[in-house]
């Protein structure tokens, strides 16, 4: 599975990559918003996490993008303002808390978070749709 990272800041790309491997996800890391939108008009990915504080573009814009080009794709939106971690958007963000497969991690963040975040994540994605009949 490939997850799509986007921070401006490289050491934070560089620590995600390096736990998100170690759990064996394949990892497209992107300092910049523009980067990330060509990367997700070009490339399919199971997941993104974005920070909401990039140095060239709003993230919210970033993962109005993300949306836009993949509805089902979980997003998890990445912060040092958003108080805690788990579903939804808090008040002071632009998203509405009402987008499904959207979800927050507050940074820092400790690596066990991140990785049992993406598990729940991924497996909810991965679960096989009940059918009526």
């Amino acid at each position: 599975m490939n997850i799509l990272v986007v921070d401006d800041e490289v050491g934070v790309c560089c620590v995600i990559q390096h736990l998100l491997v170690r759990e064996g996800y394949t990892v497209t890391a992107v300092t910049d918003g523009r980067l990330a939108m060509d990367a997700l008009s070009r490339d399919d990915f199971a997941a993104a996490l974005i920070d909401l504080n990039l140095a060239d573009m709003d993230g919210n814009d970033v993962i109005r993008a993300a949306r836009a080009a993949r509805p089902m794709m979980p997003i998890v939106m990445m912060s040092g303002m958003v108080l805690e971690s788990g579903r939804g958007t808090p008040d002071l963000l632009g998203p509405s808390p009402r987008v499904v497969g959207l979800h927050r991690l507050a940074k820092p963040f400790k690596p066990k978070d991140l990785s049992q975040l993406m598990r729940d994540i991924l497996a909810q994605d991965t679960e096989p749709l009940a059918v009526a009949v």
